[in-house]
């Protein structure tokens, strides 16, 4: 995904895109967009090309944890980190000439404790977030962290992090609301209490101490015994019947229930970040000194611990068929969170793996909800008070209005669009915020400002404006004259992959991957990501039903038509068309996978021809495209479940393929189906999985046995889409958007501009057979440079010039701007 499904800003900023020359075949004449990157601190200020690769071969090499991969940067083993550098080592590298260290971003990510909703903790029934005992256990567990003492404290972190009580970045731009209200045992006041307020001040009495013991807490960010929110946890614990009372000096829990240790809790705590880690053991040993008095790291009959990485975590595996009550808490984070429309897919019920025992007349989560295997509400957050906020942030008229909330308030005011009796976007997302906040869906931890760093002999490392350098425009746009290892980016990833199955992959590394093999219809500017670009398209509009052509399916209020470029290939040669782009969008959602989330106002897609294609929708909100273009695009030939291989090709060849293919192989949507054994590692993006052969599709990593998810040590291969063909001279076995294929672009004079791109067309097509030398007035630029010379000397003006042209008719390589 050039786009993680949550990724934007509010206010279109202008982008000003340059014309530079593109070093790899620049001349006098040859001149390319591009876009300017920020500034950084001791990385150099240079542009990126929406083209690429500039190197031959991408290896991803698998660590344990960021601690293994930043020793392996600093001995130069890799080239590129893809995890913010902790304080000390940022200084280290930024007076290191062998180094660059980025400049430091406001990211896009946040960290938080997550629980499931569906599971019974101690005895409590959270009911999908429904309980009033849930809410106390939640609530009381907030109590039993000082975030404020976390992020001064915790040295991966110490003075790069701030702390937050809601579950968005405040680099999204929405308003906090004011926490103090939210814990009815313990409400609030002061100052601090206000819209706006500072994170760190939900469910928080007093600055965490070590207590009276006689045992203390291992972390300083956790409240000893007898302090005021060790109390204050315990006090909601007494309140959610899980005890009759609390010693009166130490606030340790009497009379607990019996029906606590039939339900231990079970903590899964990262041990592949360090905040994370720390995190989560000093949350579990504080429950378990509520129980017993000591601070432990697990107690027997109330609490465990399993720690382990984000592959180990069952949680990411939802059931179909039921609930999966294999987890408790996690400690979890979320990169791309942009922009604050993140809470709708985050937290609403239509998210949830949809079963009937959960759904409607038997439980509170959306009837829209599907059988999934890969939920994106894993947690099982089904409110439907906070799904109706939701909805309304999503799909508002407008983003802000007159009247919305504002910083420095003590009572907040709503607003709705003007003309409108729904509420802005604003507005709806601050209740959201609010009612995820006082029933504590979560708890939301820190968000840390990220600075990255790679070697010096590096240059178009894209700084991406939340998300830092692990990016697809990195790898696209990443090159060195002197590579430690020829032809070849070495990145370095902290985890391995969970799986590369579009379906399944749930994981930022599942995407990292994924993203660079299969592409996206859109894709956002990563220095200004509010702004999208046409990638696989030559123009997109939206539409009213009376402007269609034909009766839209039921429920459609409004449509986006999108005119795929002509000029892609799947890596095995066949076309990308309209009915991959369909089959696509119509199995994401119907399998409820991770990343079709997005397209959940799509009630269909319509295929107007092999090129152009409808989206139809039943709602549109302000972020509505950026959401909608972001899941990638899966060639129907392979994961069709009742046409595929010839019958697709078939059916592609006739000009129509039937809606009864629209489904995926049931095989291959399966948690444990392996696509990278099956050869199915096919896309049409700018890295290639090939065997060492040259297979596609397969054999792409170091595991002996060909399977996926390489184990620690090992890595990924990705070859360059067009690898072995000069510059610009393939077009059905090179990536859409080569650099070969920009300067070719530029060659043929085209700029997007249908009525301009057309008389450049004719004037070329009178070019036709005319000779090299005199009489030839007009004609010279068709005849030379990367598309009209021969062997290196000029030539006529014939078919391969004329296609040249022809291919970019209507293209603007950097459409809309």
């Amino acid at each position: 995904m050039k786009s993680l499904s949550t990724f934007r800003l509010l206010t279109l900023f202008a982008v000003a895109f340059s014309l530079t020359g593109l070093s790899a075949f620049s001349s006098s004449t040859l001149h390319l967009p591009a876009v300017q990157l920020a500034h950084a601190n001791a990385a150099p200020t240079e542009p990126w090309y929406p083209s690429g690769p500039s190197m031959d071969t991408l290896v991803t090499v698998i660590f344990a944890d960021q601690a293994s991969e930043f020793n392996n940067i600093q001995a130069k083993t890799i080239d590129l980190t893809d995890w913010p550098l902790p304080p000390t080592l940022t200084a280290s590298l930024s007076g290191n000439p062998g180094f660059f260290v980025t400049s430091p971003i406001s990211s896009h990510d946040f960290d938080e404790i997550e629980f499931h909703n569906g599971n019974n903790f101690w005895g409590c029934d959270f009911s999908f977030t429904n309980s009033a005992c849930g809410i106390d256990v939640r609530q009381g567990i907030a109590h039993l962290i000082d975030k404020n003492t976390f992020v001064t404290t915790q040295a991966d972190i110490a003075g790069v992090s701030i702390p937050l009580d809601v579950g968005i970045p405040p680099s999204d731009g929405l308003v906090s609301p004011n926490p103090c209200a939210w814990d009815a045992l313990f409400p609030q006041s002061g100052p601090a209490c206000v819209v706006g307020a500072a994170g760190g001040l939900a469910y928080h009495l007093a600055a965490a101490t070590a207590g009276v013991g006689p045992s203390h807490p291992t972390f300083a960010w956790t409240p000893g015994l007898g302090t005021p929110d060790f109390c204050a946890a315990a006090d909601h614990f007494i309140h959610a019947n899980l005890a009759t009372g609390k010693n009166p000096t130490t606030c340790v829990l009497t009379g607990i229930s019996g029906a606590v240790s039939a339900h231990v809790v079970n903590m899964y705590t990262r041990i592949d970040d360090p905040p994370r880690y720390q995190g989560g053991l000093s949350i579990a040993e504080a429950q378990c000194a509520l129980f017993t008095g000591t601070f432990s790291q697990g107690c027997a009959g109330f609490v465990s611990v399993t720690q382990g990485p984000i592959t180990g975590f069952t949680g990411f595996t939802t059931s179909p068929t039921g609930v999966n009550q294999n987890w408790n808490e996690y400690t979890a984070g979320y990169g791309s969170v942009f922009p604050f429309d993140a809470l709708y897919f985050q937290h609403h019920g239509q998210f949830v793996s949809g079963v009937p025992s959960i759904q409607p007349p038997n439980g509170p989560c959306s009837s829209l909800a599907v059988p999934s295997f890969s939920a994106g509400n894993y947690m099982y957050i089904c409110d439907t008070v906070g799904d109706t906020f939701g909805q309304q942030l999503e799909f508002a008229s407008c983003v802000s209005a007159p009247g919305d909330p504002t910083p420095g308030q003590v009572t907040p005011t709503f607003a709705n669009c003007p003309g409108t009796t729904t509420p802005s976007s604003t507005s709806a997302g601050y209740r959201a915020e609010d009612r995820a906040g006082s029933r504590a869906y979560t708890i939301p931890w820190f968000s840390p400002k990220a600075q990255y760093g790679y070697l010096s002999n590096w240059q178009g490392v894209v700084n991406h404006q939340g998300n830092g350098i692990p990016t697809f425009y990195t790898w696209l746009s990443a090159y060195s004259p002197n590579p430690a290892q020829a032809g070849t980016i070495r990145q370095g990833f902290k985890e391995t992959t969970r799986s590369l199955n579009p379906y399944i992959a749930s994981t930022i590394w599942d995407f990292f991957m994924i993203g660079n093999v299969y592409d996206s219809i859109n894709a956002i500017n990563p220095l200004s990501n509010s702004q999208l670009l046409e990638w696989m398209t030559v123009n997109s509009l939206q539409l009213d039903n009376s402007a269609l052509g034909y009766t839209p399916p039921a429920g459609t209020v409004s449509t986006f038509r999108f005119t795929l470029r002509n000029d892609m290939y799947w890596q095995d040669g066949r076309k990308v068309t309209s009915y991959d782009v369909k089959f696509s969008y119509r199995t994401l959602k119907d399998t409820g996978s991770f990343q079709g989330s997005g397209l959940a106002p799509m009630v269909d897609v319509t295929v107007l021809s092999l090129t152009q294609f409808d989206i139809n929708l039943n709602a549109v909100g302000p972020f509505t495209k950026l959401t909608l273009t972001g899941p990638t695009i899966i060639p129907g030939r392979y994961w069709s479940g009742t046409c595929a291989g010839a019958a697709w090709d078939n059916d592609i060849a006739a000009g129509s393929v039937p809606n009864s293919c629209m489904t995926a192989d049931n095989a291959k949507i399966q948690p444990g189906y392996d696509p990278l054994l099956n050869g199915l590692v096919i896309g049409s993006s700018a890295w290639v999985c090939q065997s060492s052969t040259g297979v596609r599709g397969v054999g792409c990593d170091s595991k002996a046995d060909g399977t996926q998810n390489p184990d620690i040590g090992g890595s990924y291969t990705l070859a360059r889409y067009g690898l072995g063909h000069a510059p610009g001279s393939s077009l059905t076995d090179s990536y859409f958007r080569s650099n070969g294929a920009l300067a070719l672009w530029a060659w043929s004079g085209n700029n997007g501009d249908f009525t301009h791109d057309f008389i450049n067309f004719s004037v070329v097509a009178r070019c036709v057979g005319q000779a090299v030398t005199g009489g030839s007035t007009g004609c010279g630029h068709w005849q030379q440079g990367i598309g009209g010379d021969v062997n290196g000397a000029a030539t006529k003006v014939d078919v391969p010039q004329i296609g040249i042209v022809s291919r970019f008719v209507g293209v603007n390589w950097v459409q809309p701007f």
